[in-house]
């Protein structure tokens, strides 16, 4: 298992969009069902929304981030950009919806007991239907494809205009404040949501920023230490990240991009675990009954590609630091759990939070919880 001193990573596969329809023919589409006599075919993009929130800075950062911004555009995306001078938001725009092509019903097949004749027709005119049906496939990603280009394009030349320079506590507390909003508005609607940021130093993570389980990428004109990457990533899961990355000058645009896309494109499982029925007061040793608990969770784990962050919390009673250390022991007992069944240590990151984040008051055995996050592949 991986504790959070250590950097946490982000999932190798690209994300994927897939595409459905109502009534349509094998591979990305649903399988056709019969429309109804003098129907049609509705053929669309079935697309995620997601949220990337970006702070940008003068210098190669801002090309940086803009080139990373428009390769990796998709339909439902909400993208804000601000000026990491200042809270001037440069863009604040949402992408279109994926196109929608309409063709005319399948044929319906002929009754039992047909003539040859009628079986030929039938045929020439399911021949016809298939022809018209992978050209509307095409024509619906070519126009969704053109759609997001065109929105983001536009977006693009209007964000070109970013300047100032700061620090990567003020761009996370900056873009904590626009995440805010947009989940304030649109609730829990984004199946993805990204932050990334360019700075010119580390600069500190206001604690009390949260960013409700953003991926966050960082981007510096220098070369971070490890120490002090693996110390800002520990500081950005403790305020809220799901992930965190910290990269320097030697990222290319391409590695910074498979990051967003990934990020975009994971969907998150949050299971918040009982902690009485997990752990006894005070300890970090599993009860026989957590098995019954924890078991239903080793089938999302076991797909490839998942990975979980384990998050371990104490009461209020006893000091900080043995708080931090009880959930830190109980995160890891839940993770020894998963390994001792089969699940790779390298997809397992345990984070201790201590006595935070109560659920009851503070003294309640509600308290003593473990919440596991499963980022299952895209």
């Amino acid at each position: 298992m991986k504790r959070m001193r250590r950097r946490s990573r982000f999932a190798a596969a690209a994300a994927a969009v897939a595409v459905a329809t109502a009534g349509c023919s094998p591979g990305l589409f649903d399988v056709p069902r019969p429309p109804a006599a003098g129907g049609q075919v509705v053929l669309t993009e079935h697309v995620t929304p997601s949220a990337l929130v970006a702070v940008t800075a003068a210098g190669p950062e801002n090309g940086t981030l803009l080139q990373v911004i428009g390769a990796t555009a998709r339909p439902l995306e909400h993208l804000d950009v601000a000026s990491a001078g200042g809270t001037r938001a440069l863009v604040a725009s949402s992408s279109p919806a994926p196109a929608v092509v309409r063709i005319p019903a399948k044929p319906v097949p002929p009754a039992r007991g047909a003539t040859s004749y009628q079986e030929a027709v039938y045929h020439e005119a399911q021949t016809r239907w298939d022809r018209q049906y992978a050209t509307a496939q095409r024509d619906v990603a070519a126009r969704t494809a053109a759609a997001t280009e065109r929105w983001v394009r536009g977006q693009l030349a209007r964000a070109g205009s970013g300047s100032g320079q700061g620090s990567l506590g003020a761009g996370y507390e900056l873009a904590a404040s626009v995440l805010a909003g947009l989940v304030d508005q649109a609730g829990t609607r984004f199946g993805g949501r990204v932050v990334l940021l360019a700075a010119d130093r580390l600069g500190d993570i206001p604690p009390e920023c949260q960013l409700g389980g953003a991926d966050v990428i960082a981007i510096t004109p220098f070369l971070p230490g490890a120490a002090a990457a693996a110390a800002v990533q520990e500081k950005l899961i403790a305020a809220g990240a799901s992930r965190a990355s910290v990269l320097g000058p030697e990222a290319t645009a391409a590695e910074i991009g498979r990051l967003v896309s990934d990020g975009l494109g994971q969907r998150e499982v949050a299971e918040p675990l009982s902690g009485p029925a997990l752990f006894g007061n005070d300890s970090a040793v599993l009860r026989p009954a957590a098995a019954r608990v924890l078991t239903p969770l080793l089938h999302l784990l076991r797909q490839p590609g998942a990975t979980a962050v384990i998050n371990g919390y104490a009461s209020a009673p006893g000091g900080a630091r043995h708080n931090q250390q009880l959930s830190e022991n109980r995160a890891a007992a839940v993770a020894a759990f998963f390994e001792a069944r089969g699940i790779g240590a390298a997809a397992l990151l345990v984070v201790e939070h201590g006595a935070s984040d109560f659920v009851a008051p503070g003294t309640s055995p509600d308290n003593r919880r473990v919440v596991v996050v499963v980022e299952e592949p895209a």
